[in-house]
């Protein structure tokens, strides 16, 4: 599943662009992090004169699993983040000026594939440590890690 803006036949102004996420895009990049997901993404893309701008907001929930009973635990996502959209046809790896908020196309491409940011940011939020609140952990689970543990 791929989320893809045809930016170059835009016209001018905004233009808002909706997809749903489920657990088969993050099974698509073979993730072993979110078991489900259940997500809205909203690209608004505002196209001016010389230059585009794009506001990228990702919201739902994640499934992924308790680091300490391995159930499932659902996780809210509430994520924004604009970037600019530069057309270049080249860009240096290095190049000082170019920031991690923009997004530099080829001049000869036309559309935008925002997947890759979405996948990279609803990782990114996720906590690093994973836990259900205490006393919400499967029991019999934690039952049996007590049993171990001793």
């Amino acid at each position: 599943m791929t989320c893809r803006i045809e930016i170059k036949g835009l016209s001018k102004g905004e233009h808002r662009f909706e997809s749903k996420i489920d657990g088969s895009f993050f099974e698509a990049y073979e993730n072993d992090t979110i078991a489900d997901a259940d997500l809205d993404v909203v690209a608004v893309v505002n196209k001016g004169e010389g230059r585009i701008g794009l506001e990228l907001r990702i919201d739902g929930d994640v499934t992924v699993r308790c680091d300490r009973c391995l159930a499932d635990l659902v996780l809210p996502v509430a994520i924004e983040c604009p970037f600019s959209v530069q057309f270049s046809s080249y860009v240096e790896e290095d190049d000082e000026q170019i920031g991690e908020d923009v997004i530099v196309m080829d001049r000869n491409q036309g559309d935008l594939d925002i997947s890759q940011l979405i996948y990279d940011y609803v990782n990114l939020h996720l906590p690093l440590k994973k836990v259900h609140p205490e006393g919400k952990c499967d029991p019999d689970m934690m039952e049996k890690m007590k049993d171990i543990l001793k």
